[in-house]
């Protein structure tokens, strides 16, 4: 009996040595599959199993990294880490650092990986970009609230992608270092392009003349000198939050390819208490007379300072195609206006001259 039962346990531990030999017999395609449905740790854990799966993870096409501690290893894992990546000819890096360390600079072989594709840095990163930078491959750009080294660092980054060179830039800027922008790589937008997220006192001036797209939501008008901006490249603008209505037309009238402008008012802020009075420029900004097709407005409340500024954009904007405005009472509480007032503001909206004879309200 005891013989039987020693063949059976032999018999058994054969069985389970041989299924785990199964899972190493996979092609190095379907390992990677594996690999890519694990944390990035886990995955270069892997590399102690066996001599079959030391390098597996190095085919990975994707890294995410994602890391909340504060230790020195920290910085030297990840600085090796995507040392390694690139190469091993990386196509799509992603790479987050959220400790409460200092900003960490990445290994300058980043900068000139002819494979990578897709670059997403996010946090505590220092964008540190040398003059030997050749990327010649990358066509999508994430950099969301990192550090630039200086003032070229953004500049020389475009500048020198072939492919981004010519692409949509999309910068969003705030001065307040509590808001939290969305994450504009969860929108699908047309490739190639460019997504970056930083605040009014990061060095990024110098590439400013390459946004196609600019969110501003400002609390304070001093933060950014916009008369020192010459946004060459803008076709979308977005306002949100406070309206610095002063500011407008110098915006406008350094925006000469502007086609979409878009404004977000504060939700809850209540009418006559905006925080500067719309003045009627004695200019008329050249997108306003030859580029803009579309106005948006969210959260409008038809008091007069607004309905000043929508009137000068209906007399002067000629290639006008839509207009769409919601009112500040679909972002509060109903009670705090009633539908007599909501008609009454729809009907001077609509009676309205319009420049533009063939375009359309919404409202």
């Amino acid at each position: 009996m005891s013989s039987l039962k020693a063949e059976r346990c032999q018999r058994i531990h054969e069985e389970v040595v041989s299924s785990r030999d199964e899972i190493s017999l996979l092609p190095d395609d379907l390992l990677i599959q594996i690999l890519l449905l694990v944390p990035i740790k886990d995955a270069v854990a892997t590399m102690i199993l066996s001599k079959r799966w030391r390098y597996i993870w190095k085919l990975m096409p994707k890294l995410e990294y994602k890391d909340t501690g504060d230790e020195c290893k920290s910085k030297l894992y990840v600085g090796k880490l995507v040392a390694n990546v690139v190469d091993r000819f990386v196509r799509k890096l992603e790479l987050e650092l959220h400790w409460t360390a200092e900003p960490s600079s990445l290994p300058k072989n980043l900068y000139t990986c002819k494979t990578l594709v897709e670059l997403t840095l996010s946090d505590k990163i220092i964008v540190d970009v040398p003059s030997s930078i050749c990327l010649p491959s990358l066509n999508i750009l994430r950099l969301f609230h990192g550090v630039f080294k200086d003032e070229d660092s953004l500049e020389r980054l475009i500048s020198s992608c072939s492919v981004l060179a010519r692409s949509r830039v999309s910068l969003a800027v705030s001065d307040d270092w509590r808001y939290r922008f969305p994450k504009m790589n969860k929108l699908r937008f047309e490739k190639p392009h460019i997504d970056i997220v930083c605040h009014t006192d990061d060095k990024f001036l110098k590439a400013i003349s390459l946004v196609t797209f600019l969110v501003l939501p400002l609390e304070d008008p001093m933060a950014l000198d916009f008369s020192g901006f010459t946004f060459s490249r803008l076709e979308k603008l977005v306002i949100c939050g406070r309206i610095w209505l002063d500011i407008l037309p110098l915006i406008l009238n350094n925006s000469p390819k502007l086609s979409v402008l878009a404004i977000a008012s504060i939700s809850g802020y209540l009418p006559g208490n905006l925080p500067t009075s719309w003045s009627q420029p004695s200019f008329v900004p050249r997108c306003l007379s030859a580029h803009l097709e579309e106005f948006l407005w969210h959260g409008y409340r038809g008091n007069e300072d607004e309905t000043q500024l929508i009137r000068y954009i209906f007399a002067n904007a000629k290639c006008l195609k839509k207009v769409t405005v919601t009112f500040i009472w679909e972002h509060i509480q109903i009670s705090a206006f009633n539908l007599e007032e909501r008609e009454v503001i729809e009907s001077v909206l609509k009676s309205m001259p319009r420049v533009s004879t063939t375009s359309k309200l919404v409202v």
